[in-house]
């Protein structure tokens, strides 16, 4: 495929657990499409659907991909240099061409990352279907911890509310990571409407996610003394009563910290560090 422009197209993908979100830009940044697929988070719904919506989203922004193309993935799950290629492989068994372009494979928490911070210090926590927190302190050592330092699958994401508000019998049971994490919205409402199962949901769970951010933000403040966090992932992002809890929870758990907004979407980030 010939295009003119390929040789300055950039391509990012922020790949979570709910959703896959592509962006192309060219040589001024101006951006030339976007596309969106179902979650690609391998370890949720394996490699090869992972690689195909990772792919049908990265088509969706109708940008070539040639061995002149950058592209910068950050995908959830990808912990090891195992997994990274391992999803490689995938990529290219479905589209061989990939293989010629410039592919960085990173995690979704380095794109985030960037997208607050533009590689200055900071901490990100991220919660969406899932959780995280990672930071990179001045001289660019990278922090990180989720629910697996602490035995707790996932705290104070999408999954983890939903799972507590089934546990309460506040919903009806539904099945998968997805679907689970899927509750959140409406306990979400719940709670704004009063409900005090769900209020206690929400409290406990942002409880959990500030938490998370101290295993982090302990090891980080030696060297960053004046730590700043910036909140994303889509039961963050949006503002909501969860939101309000949560900075409250951090607030009360990490006094002085100072917490900011993304300065651009993570895909944006990913392809701005495509382009390097």
């Amino acid at each position: 495929m010939s295009n003119p422009q390929s040789s300055s197209i950039s391509i990012g993908v922020d790949g979570g657990g709910t959703s896959t979100r592509a962006i192309a830009i060219g040589a001024t940044a101006s951006v030339i499409g976007t596309g969106q697929a179902p979650g690609c988070n391998p370890n949720n719904v394996g490699y090869p659907l992972a690689a195909s919506h990772i792919l049908q989203a990265i088509q969706a922004t109708s940008a070539p991909i040639t061995p002149a193309t950058s592209l910068c993935l950050g995908i959830a799950g990808l912990a090891t240099a195992a997994q990274r290629q391992k999803l490689r492989q995938h990529l290219t068994s479905i589209q061989p061409d990939i293989a010629d372009a410039k592919l960085i494979l990173t995690h979704d928490l380095e794109i985030a990352h960037y997208a607050a911070f533009a590689g200055q210090p900071g901490i990100v926590l991220v919660a969406g279907t899932g959780s995280a927190c990672f930071a990179k302190d001045p001289s660019g050592k990278a922090y990180r911890a989720s629910g697996r330092d602490f035995h707790y699958d996932d705290p104070g994401s999408g999954y983890a509310i939903g799972k507590r508000a089934m546990d309460a019998q506040l919903l009806p049971p539904a099945e998968g990571r997805a679907a689970i994490a899927a509750l959140a919205p409406r306990i979400i409402e719940l709670a704004k409407e009063g409900n005090a199962k769900a209020l206690e949901t929400l409290r406990l769970e942002a409880e959990q996610l500030a938490k998370l951010a101290q295993l982090v933000y302990y090891d980080y403040a030696q060297s960053a003394p004046s730590p700043i966090l910036a909140l994303t992932g889509s039961i963050l992002t949006t503002p909501s009563l969860y939101r309000e809890t949560v900075h409250q929870s951090l607030r009360d758990a990490l006094p002085g910290l100072k917490l900011v907004e993304l300065s651009t979407s993570p895909a944006q980030a990913a392809a701005q560090m495509a382009r390097g």
